[in-house]
């Protein structure tokens, strides 16, 4: 928007600021409630498996109190079946150290989380033209694409899946396994599919609200690690046994 940085006592409230228009140009992508709001993109999808308990989720996202959940779907809605647009980083100078000026350009990194059924490519396209739309001030808005991610579903009605929970069941001492989704889901996996529609492909790991994962103090709790392998182990054995009665039965 600039050609350098200005005083921003001799230029503010006239000069072009890239910064402002960047935060405006971000608000623009959800509305009061939280929704996405980028035409071409679709925000209304419905999550029919398991729900998410309302308190439970504020209480294992850390939400404080007073602070508004986002989205007017459920909370298996807005994690589960659809989109979001989150904004990774934004650079810009620290509060420490910041100086009465208005810097020439302004730069974020957003990730577009793509619910299974929805095309990446497409919704990818959607929102570059939608920031190039509502940019003010005539600002130049440059994009740079990352690699795209193609949603992945599992099939839950598969024997493996069926015998997958049931171990997992018995290693936590007959809690019950219930499924989710959740942004993070490999992208390979939908390669893997394609590769083979056949094969079951099925997503678990240890990543417990406690493990605050891509947080401060990440970790993992040490009984989690010997349940889950345990898990495994159980389901590899059972597994084993149920490819042996099909290889009787035919």
């Amino acid at each position: 928007a600039l050609e350098a940085s200005v005083h921003s006592g001799m230029f503010g409230g006239a000069a072009t600021d890239p910064r402002a228009a960047l935060i405006s140009m971000r608000a623009s992508l959800r509305d009061e409630h939280g929704n996405v709001t980028v035409p071409g993109i679709r925000a209304d999808q419905v999550w029919q498996g398991q729900q998410y308990d309302e308190q439970a989720f504020r209480t294992d996202a850390g939400m404080l109190p007073g602070t508004q959940r986002l989205g007017s779907g459920t909370v298996s809605d807005q994690l589960c079946a659809r989109p979001v647009i989150t904004v990774l980083g934004i650079d810009a100078p620290p509060v420490v150290g910041a100086v009465a000026a208005i810097q020439a350009k302004a730069a974020a990194k957003l990730n577009l989380r793509v619910p299974p059924g929805e095309d990446p490519a497409q919704m990818r396209d959607a929102l570059i033209a939608h920031l190039r739309a509502v940019a003010p001030w005539g600002v130049k808005v440059e994009t740079e694409a990352g690699e795209l991610g193609y949603p992945f579903m599992s099939n839950t009605s598969s024997p493996s899946f069926a015998l997958l929970a049931g171990a997992l069941t018995d290693a936590y001492d007959g809690v019950e396994t219930v499924s989710s989704g959740e942004g993070g889901s490999i992208p390979l996996t939908t390669t893997l599919s394609k590769i083979n529609p056949t094969a079951d492909i099925v997503l678990l790991g240890v990543s417990d609200p406690e493990s605050r994962i891509h947080s401060t103090n990440e970790s993992v709790h040490t009984e989690e690690i010997r349940r889950i392998a345990l898990g495994e182990a159980l389901f590899l054995r059972r597994l084993a046994a149920h490819l042996r009665e099909d290889e009787q039965v035919s």
